[in-house]
């Protein structure tokens, strides 16, 4: 049966609720934090609450719903990020819908470990300092390596703006990933080193018809896969696809006949997907297009920060570059790619050479948590802060992808007639709160976005799951109160502005679902 599971650092408490009757993925979680957390209350500070929510799909025989989501109280209002890996699937296949870590664990750092009905908190001594890598090593060696894990490394101990989660893969190469959107102070304020989970099933969560489910995730499957991005360009190219829709929504890559697509020259086992129920796959398989193979999207992203702020660099250098960077970056469990603006900027403000050698050092300045290291580690906007008279550096400031969206100009279905008074752009956002809200990849969105079949099926396989009937129009109506929702909290934080947290991944999406 579905729960909720409470952890308090602070006394070491383990409690369970139960789920709030039609609350469910993201929506569940942002529930979740005002329930459990205070208002108002700071970003690093013990009130503040981590939740782990799994997509509603996520644990099911679905394509592509392998995604939890992960959120927090931010001095903005929250923080929120949707993450992969094997640890949202077994999450959910353990019956918790929802983990909620609040207090501070004060004797070092801990970990929370779950194995069927056994949850325990305990220490964790002799890890302080060790990669990410190293960690999931360690822990993997004590508890098996089927066991699944996120936590922080070195920047999240620093409690770094730019620190980020790992989370696991399955068995095999890359290991782990560090998602760029994801932010790992708050579990490192919290001294929280790993949450783990032993379990031997990926697809264990309760489905009230799941002949049906199964049945009608192949039909999901087939569109996917059917779709020229999620069936040929992803998985052939990776992620060069997106940097090409980001300038040309009709710019879809494609493979030269007879050719395959690099592959990288590794021993053991590769992932090629970031979870079991992947259809798409987009590990191992993001060429360059010069035969450099990066081994997750990361990588990729780095590179093309790379590009952007260190044009003059040649191609090997970038590549060479952007690979260590990257590398680096996951072992400090640090953004790589925001690094690298941040970077940029730390290099022009200080008249530093602009090359690979002061990128490399600087990145090592951050790993030791040294004044220009932990100043780079708080990102474009700590940068900013510093120099609030400048124009020039207040146009390089990060800003989050939906800044501008009163500008946007969508061309979407009208999906629903009874929602016909809704604008594309909130039609848009719906869309993509839905496929958060079920665990569905963002990835996906090419194929499922804006389809009136694919909306349909995802009500049937809520129905599947839950055995009660809901409709498309029901479900776009409960992505709008969690945007509502989520609007709200913002608006009760001290937050100058108001703004939706919307993934980054829809500056593609403006893109791809934009007008000519």
């Amino acid at each position: 049966m579905s729960r909720i599971l409470i952890i308090d650092l602070t006394d070491k408490s383990i409690k369970e609720e139960a789920v709030p009757t039609g609350r469910y993925g993201r929506g569940l979680a942002m529930e979740l934090i005002r329930r459990h957390s205070k208002e108002g209350c700071e970003r690093l500070s013990p009130d503040n609450t981590f939740v782990v929510v799994p997509g509603l799909l996520t644990g099911c025989h679905v394509p592509c719903a392998t995604r939890a989501t992960v959120a927090a109280r931010s001095d903005n209002g929250f923080a929120v990020t949707s993450i992969t890996g094997d640890m949202p699937q077994k999450l959910a296949s353990l019956g918790i819908s929802g983990l909620v870590i609040k207090g501070r664990y004060e004797c070092g750092r801990c970990a929370v470990y779950m194995d069927g009905d056994a949850v325990r908190i305990f220490p964790v001594p002799g890890m302080d300092g060790l990669t990410c890598g190293d960690i999931v090593e360690n822990i993997r060696k004590k508890y098996g390596s089927d066991c699944a894990v996120i936590g922080t490394g070195p920047a999240g101990d620093m409690r770094l703006p730019l620190s980020g989660l790992f989370t696991t893969y399955p068995e095999g190469t890359p290991r782990f990933t560090c998602p760029r959107s994801s932010f790992g102070d708050v579990p490192g304020s919290k001294n929280l080193r790993a949450v783990i989970v032993k379990c031997n099933k990926y697809f264990g969560a309760e489905c009230a018809d799941e002949e049906r489910l199964i049945r009608d995730g192949k039909a999901l499957a087939r569109l996917i896969i059917d779709d020229p991005i999620c069936g040929g360009a992803l998985p052939g190219l990776g992620s060069i696809t997106i940097l090409h829709l980001l300038k040309n929504k009709n710019a879809i890559p494609e493979l030269p006949n007879g050719k395959k697509p690099c592959r990288p020259e590794k021993a053991g086992r590769l992932n090629y997907c970031c979870a079991p129920g992947c259809v798409i796959g987009c590990l191992n398989r993001h060429s360059a297009g010069n035969g450099h193979v990066f081994s997750a999207p990361e990588e990729a992203e780095v590179r093309a920060a790379m590009a952007h702020c260190f044009g003059e660099l040649s191609e090997e250098e970038l590549d060479r570059t952007a690979s260590a960077l990257s590398k680096r970056g996951m072992s400090l469990g640090l953004n790589a790619t925001e690094f690298v603006y941040t970077a940029a900027m730390y290099i022009e403000l200080a008249k530093l050479p602009k090359t690979s050698e002061t990128l490399l050092s600087l990145i090592e300045e951050t790993a030791r948590g040294s004044v220009p290291g932990r100043l780079i580690g708080g990102g474009t906007a700590a940068l900013g802060r510093l120099y609030p008279d400048r124009e020039d550096i207040q146009r390089r400031v990060t800003r989050p992808a939906n800044t501008k969206d009163s500008e946007r100009r969508m061309s979407l279905h009208k999906l629903c007639p009874e929602l016909g008074n809704i604008g594309d752009l909130e039609l848009l956002y719906r869309q993509i709160f839905i496929m958060e809200n079920l665990g569905l990849c963002i990835f996906s969105s090419f194929a499922l976005i804006n389809r009136p079949e694919a909306m349909e099926l995802m009500a049937r396989l809520y129905s599947c799951r839950t055995g009660e009937t809901v409709t498309p129009v029901q479900l776009l109506e409960y992505a709008g109160e969690c945007l509502a929702a989520e609007a709200d909290m913002a608006k009760d934080s001290a937050a100058a502005s108001v703004r939706r947290s919307i993934p980054e991944f829809v500056k593609v999406l403006y893109r791809y679902f934009g007008e000519e």
